[in-house]
C-alpha cells in the first residue's frame, strides 16, 4: 500500500474481471475518459432472463409455502432462504449473565466484491465474549469476522483465515466497506467496543490491518460509521458515531420490569422484581462523534472541531448508532445524518466547504411527530414517492413509530409515517437495520426492517420478532410478510440488513444478521416480466467509490433517482452498485449521472437487463 492517497484511481482490481489480478496500483488504458462505458458481462455475470423457475432448482430445500390466514394484501415478491452456507452467527455471550449494554447491540453484514471477480461476497462481524478474572472486573474479548467468497453457483466458501481477517481484539459491531485509498480494491472498517480495525485490501485476496499505522486510534465505543467525501477533493473522509459511556466500572444494577410468568416460563422466581435486566441507555452519558480526514502523508487526522462536528461548547453529543453520508439537500455536497438512541438525531448539513451545521430540529428530522426524541437505530435514504427528492426512513424502539421523513425540498422534511401506512403493524417492534430496495423491479422502492428486542424480560413484546416487509404501492406501504416466504413468518433476534445482487440476475437479494442465531441469506425469486439495469460507477475525478454520486433514470413512464451512499442500514454495508427496476411496459430513454463534485454525464437509451460499468470521463 502506498502511503500517499491518490486522487485518480487505478483500474487493476476491476480488471481481474477479465484477466488475472496484477496488483492494485497498475494503470491501464481503460482508465480513460475515452472509455466512459463498459458493458460488463464476463462469464460470472451472465444474467439469466425470465422465467425464473429453472433458477429455483439451485437452492435446495426452498419452499414457497405461505400462510393464508392473515389480513395482509397479497404480493408477488418472493424470497427464498439459502439453505446451505453461510452459517455465520453473531455471539454476544449473554450466557455469562452480566446483562451488559454491549449485549444489546448485535452486529452487521457487508456485501461487497472483495476480490473483484464480479460476484458479491459477504462479511459478518463476530461479536465478543467476557473473560472472568478471578473476582476482578471481567475482560472483554472479540470474535473475528467471517468472510465468505461467492463461488458463483449459490455456494460460498469461508476464506477468513486465508484473507488475513482471523483477528479481533475487541467486541465488534459494524462492517463498512469503501475504497479509501482509491487503488481499486474495497477495504473494510470494523467498529466495536475498544477500537477500530481497518483492513486494507492488498488486491491478491488478502488484507492487512492498518488502523494504528494510519493513526486511526479511536478507542471510544463505536457502532455506526460511514465513508464520504465532504469537500469533493476525491479523497474519502470517515465519520464515526460513538455510543454511550458504559464500562464494567459503570455498570449499574437494573431490574427486569416484566414479572409475568409467560415472560420467561423457565424462570424459577418469575415474581422477583429484583431480577436483573439490561439497563436503559438513558442512564449513561453520550459520547462525542469523530470525523477523520487523511493528511498529505495518507494518515488520519481528527478534524471534528474544525469541521464543526465538535467544539468546546458543543452540547450536541448523541448516542450514535447509525450514520448515513449522502447529499440530502441536493446541493452537490455530502451531508451527514446520524441516528441517536434516546437523543435527537443529527443532520449535519454541509456548508459547501467541508464544514457543517447541525439542523435536524430545524429541518424536521430530529424528532418524532410529537417533538420527542426516539430510540433510533437504523436508517436508509430513498425516494419512496418518486418526486426526485431523497427521503429518510428511521427505525425506532418499542412503542415508537418508525419514522418516514418526506423531503419537501430546500432541506425541509415532514414526518409522514401515519399517512403512509406505518400504523398497519403494531408498535411492539424494536427496529434495527433497514433498507430501501425495489424488490419486485416495478420502479418504486420497498422497505425491509430487521427487528429484535434488547431486554431479557420485555413488556408487551417478545425478544425474537418478525422482520417487516413493506411493499410500496403509489407511495403507501403495506406489510406483506405472509406472501414473501417462510423467513418473514418466523421470528428472529434481528439486527443488520444489507442488500446486493448475489447472483447477478438483476433482482436484489437480502442478508440478515441475528444475535446468537445463524445469519440468513435470502435470494430474490420474484417472478414477473419487469426489467432492470445495474450500474457500477467508477470515479476518476471524484472518489473512486463514487460516494455522493446521483443517477436519474428516465423512462417513458417517469423518473427514478438513486444515490451512492456511505453508511445507512444498521452496522452494515450494501452492494455499492446502483439498481433500477423498470416496469414491464417502460422503455429507458436516458441515464443522467451527477458525479460527486458536480460533473454531469448523459447516456442515451441504454438497453435494459444488463450491468453497465461507467467510468467517469
Amino acid at each position: 500500500m502506498t502511503s500517499i492517497l491518490r486522487k485518480i484511481p487505478a483500474l487493476s482490481c476491476y480488471l481481474v474481471l477479465f484477466s488475472a489480478l496484477s496488483g492494485c496500483d497498475n494503470q491501464t488504458a481503460m482508465d480513460s475518459p475515452d472509455n466512459p462505458r463498459i458493458p460488463e458481462n464476463p462469464p460470472a455475470q451472465q444474467s439469466p432472463q425470465k422465467p425464473k423457475t429453472k433458477q429455483t432448482e439451485k437452492y435446495a430445500n426452498s419452499s414457497a409455502q405461505s400462510p393464508r390466514n392473515n389480513n395482509e394484501p397479497k404480493s408477488n415478491i418472493r424470497f427464498e432462504q439459502l439453505q446451505q452456507n453461510p452459517k455465520a452467527q453473531y455471539q454476544n455471550h449473554q450466557q455469562a449473565n452480566h446483562h451488559t449494554m454491549l449485549e444489546t447491540i448485535g452486529g452487521g453484514v457487508a456485501l461487497f466484491d472483495y476480490d473483484n471477480d464480479g460476484l458479491i461476497d459477504m462479511l459478518f462481524t463476530g461479536g465478543g465474549q467476557f473473560i472472568e478474572n478471578g473476582g476482578l472486573l471481567p475482560s472483554i474479548n472479540g470474535h473475528p469476522p467471517v468472510l465468505y467468497r461467492n463461488n458463483g453457483d449459490a455456494t460460498f466458501t469461508d476464506v477468513t483465515a486465508h484473507a488475513g481477517l482471523n483477528v479481533q481484539p475487541f467486541y465488534s459491531h459494524g462492517a463498512f466497506t469503501a475504497d479509501y485509498d482509491n487503488d481499486g480494491c474495497p477495504d473494510i472498517l470494523i467498529t466495536g467496543f475498544g477500537g477500530l480495525l481497518l483492513f486494507h485490501n492488498n488486491g491478491d485476496g488478502t488484507f492487512d490491518e492498518v488502523a494504528s499505522d494510519l493513526n486511526l486510534n479511536d478507542q471510544a465505543w463505536s457502532v455506526g460509521a460511514a465513508w464520504g467525501d465532504i469537500n469533493n477533493d476525491g479523497i474519502l473522509e470517515l465519520y464515526v458515531a460513538h455510543y454511550i459511556d458504559w464500562s464494567f466500572d459503570n455498570h449499574p444494577f437494573c431490574s427486569g420490569k416484566n414479572t409475568s410468568f409467560l415472560a420467561n416460563p423457565n424462570d424459577t422466581n418469575p415474581n422477583d422484581t429484583n431480577r436483573r435486566d439490561t439497563c436503559s441507555p438513558r442512564l449513561f452519558a453520550p459520547l462525542p462523534d469523530q470525523l477523520f480526514q487523511f493528511d498529505d502523508n495518507g494518515r488520519f487526522v481528527d478534524i471534528s472541531q474544525q469541521a464543526g462536528i465538535r467544539t468546546t461548547n458543543n452540547k450536541q453529543y448523541g448516542k450514535g448508532l447509525g450514520v448515513l453520508m449522502a447529499d440530502l439537500d441536493l446541493d452537490g455536497d455530502i451531508d451527514v445524518y446520524v441516528t441517536n438512541d434516546t437523543e435527537a438525531n443529527f443532520f449535519w448539513r454541509n456548508r459547501g466547504d467541508g464544514t457543517f451545521e447541525e439542523v435536524a430540529a430545524l429541518t424536521g428530522v430530529g424528532f418524532d411527530n410529537a417533538g420527542n426524541a426516539d430510540g433510533s437505530m437504523g436508517m436508509d435514504l430513498g425516494d419512496y414517492n418518486l418526486d426526485g427528492l431523497p427521503d429518510l426512513f428511521v427505525t425506532n424502539f418499542q412503542s415508537e413509530q418508525f419514522a418516514l421523513y418526506k423531503n419537501l425540498g430546500n432541506a425541509l422534511f415532514q414526518h409522514v409515517s401515519s399517512a403512509t401506512g406505518m400504523l398497519s403493524f403494531p408498535s411492539s417492534y424494536v427496529g434495527w437495520g433497514t433498507v430501501f430496495v425495489d424488490a419486485d423491479n416495478d420502479g418504486d422502492e420497498d422497505l425491509f426492517v430487521a427487528n429484535g428486542h434488547v431486554q431479557r424480560y420485555p413488556v408487551d413484546s417478545s425478544i425474537t420478532q418478525l422482520p417487516i416487509a413493506l411493499e410500496n404501492n403509489n407511495g403507501r406501504f403495506a406489510k406483506v410478510n405472509h406472501s414473501l416466504g417462510p423467513y418473514f413468518t418466523s421470528e428472529h433476534n434481528g439486527r443488520g440488513i444489507a442488500t446486493g445482487d448475489l447472483n447477478n440476475d438483476g433482482y436484489v437479494d437480502l442478508a440478515y444478521t441475528h444475535v446468537n442465531q445463524n445469519c440468513s441469506v435470502l435470494i430474490n425469486h420474484t417472478d414477473n416480466h419487469n426489467h432492470w439495469i445495474t450500474l457500477h460507477l467508477i470515479g476518476t475525478q471524484c472518489n473512486r467509490s463514487a460516494v455522493g454520486s446521483r443517477v436519474t433514470l428516465t423512462t417513458n413512464t417517469g423518473k427514478q433517482v438513486r444515490q451512492i451512499k456511505g453508511g445507512s442500514s444498521f452496522a452494515s454495508s450494501n452492494d455499492s452498485r446502483i439498481f433500477f427496476g423498470i416496469p414491464e411496459n417502460a422503455e429507458i430513454t436516458q441515464l443522467e449521472i451527477h458525479w460527486a463534485g458536480g460533473q454531469t454525464q448523459i447516456i442515451n437509451a441504454p438497453a435494459p437487463n444488463q450491468q453497465l460499468t461507467i467510468i467517469q470521463p
